[in-house]
């Protein structure tokens, strides 16, 4: 007989933390409930399968549906199609909110669906006894402790990330010749005091962390408008974030 399946919709950035859950619940029931995580290969998706194949058969069997949302995740309409194939079907669809994302800051559709903090204790004993319903079992009594301890180190780690890549790609897209000039060290630039203020409000994180300084030099000329002289200048650790495979600008 085949188990019940626990479908955990994701996206590829947040696959560690899928996992985790993952084995939370295998843990916790012994085994006997199937958790379906698409970036968990091996087992879930094993080599050589057809994935997208295998994914659209465990939305249509699986017993209860657990929906990662983060304000990265919610963006993508892969998650709102999966939690969407959930309700239709009527079984329980529950978003897991982390990293900044709150149960009461979910948009539609997700809004209408009980949903839960996974870096919560009391949210968590909340989501055992609708898995333990799927095979007519107990509630287990498990410590969570270890668990949450993981979940906060990970949404730590992704909401430096998305802080980060979120202000490197305005400084790419809005600035992008200063973006270039900073790879090779100071840059200094010619602004109006309204093209100053842009730059430090799309760049305030990188300015608060110390990555990066601006500094007016105090010399000005009159071009188009009146401009004045900045110097940004890039720390030693802003080199290192591109040498990170979490940078969306990624350089070996």
């Amino acid at each position: 007989m085949d188990r019940p399946i626990v479908f955990i919709s994701h996206i590829s950035e947040e696959s560690a933390i899928a996992v985790t859950i993952k084995k939370l619940i295998d843990e916790s029931f012994l085994g006997m409930l199937d958790v379906f995580v698409s970036s968990d290969n091996g087992e879930s998706l094993p080599m050589g399968s057809r994935w997208l194949q295998r994914i659209n058969d465990a939305l249509k069997k699986c017993s209860v549906e657990l929906i990662l949302c983060s304000p990265q995740s919610i963006k993508r309409p892969w998650i709102n199609f999966e939690a969407g194939a959930g309700w239709i079907r009527g079984i329980p669809v529950i978003p897991l909110c982390h990293s900044g994302m709150e149960p009461g800051g979910l948009p539609v559709p997700l809004d209408s669906l009980q949903a839960a903090k996974i870096s919560d204790v009391e949210s968590l004993k909340l989501i055992l006894p609708i898995l333990a319903s799927a095979i007519n079992a107990r509630v287990p009594d498990v410590p969570l402790e270890n668990f949450i301890a993981k979940v906060k180190a990970f949404e730590e780690k992704n909401m430096f990330w998305n802080i980060i890549n979120s202000e490197l790609q305005a400084l790419d897209r809005k600035f992008h010749p200063l973006f270039e000039m900073l790879m090779n060290g100071t840059a200094e630039v010619m602004m109006s005091e309204i093209e100053i203020d842009k730059l430090e409000n799309s760049i305030k994180e990188l300015i608060s962390m110390g990555y990066l300084r601006i500094e007016r030099t105090g010399y000005g000329e009159l071009i188009d408008n009146w401009k004045q002289q900045i110097e940004v200048t890039p720390t030693d650790n802003y080199k290192k974030l591109f040498s990170n495979k979490e940078c969306a600008f990624f350089r070996e």
